[in-house]
C-alpha cells in the first residue's frame, strides 16, 4: 500500500513525505502553500528526502511551491531530492530555477 503523502512545518524547514500522485497532489499543493505563508523568517528549507516518488505531478507540486516563496519574498531551497528526481527535473529544464537540486556530475550551491 502507497504511503500518504504529508507536508509538515518544523521551524524553517517543510519536511514532504510519502508518495505523491495526480489524485492527491492538489490537496498537497494547497497544504504547503498554506505552510509556506505562515512560514517564519525570508527563507525556508524544503526537505525531500521522505518522498517515494519522483514524478513530474511531483516537479508541478515544486515549482507550485516555489512561486507561492516568491510571491511572499520567501526563499525556498530544496534539499534531498532523489537522484531520478533530480534528473526529471533536469530532463524538464526546470531544475535551474529550484534551488538545491543538483545533476549529475554537478553540486547543490
Amino acid at each position: 500500500m502507497p504511503a500518504a503523502p504529508g507536508v509538515v512545518l518544523e521551524g524553517n524547514t517543510l519536511l514532504v513525505t510519502g508518495e505523491v500522485d495526480a489524485l492527491n497532489a492538489p490537496a498537497l499543493r494547497r497544504q504547503g502553500e498554506e505552510l509556506i505563508e505562515t512560514a517564519p523568517g525570508s527563507g525556508l528549507t524544503v526537505d525531500l528526502a521522505g518522498l517515494a516518488t519522483a514524478s513530474s505531478v511531483l516537479l508541478s507540486l515544486l515549482l507550485c511551491w516555489q512561486r507561492a516563496g516568491v510571491a511572499r519574498d520567501l526563499s525556498l531551497s530544496f534539499t534531498g531530492a532523489s537522484a531520478d528526481l533530480a534528473e526529471l527535473a533536469r530532463l524538464n529544464g526546470v531544475a535551474a530555477v529550484l534551488p538545491g537540486f543538483k545533476t549529475p556530475g554537478q553540486t547543490a550551491p
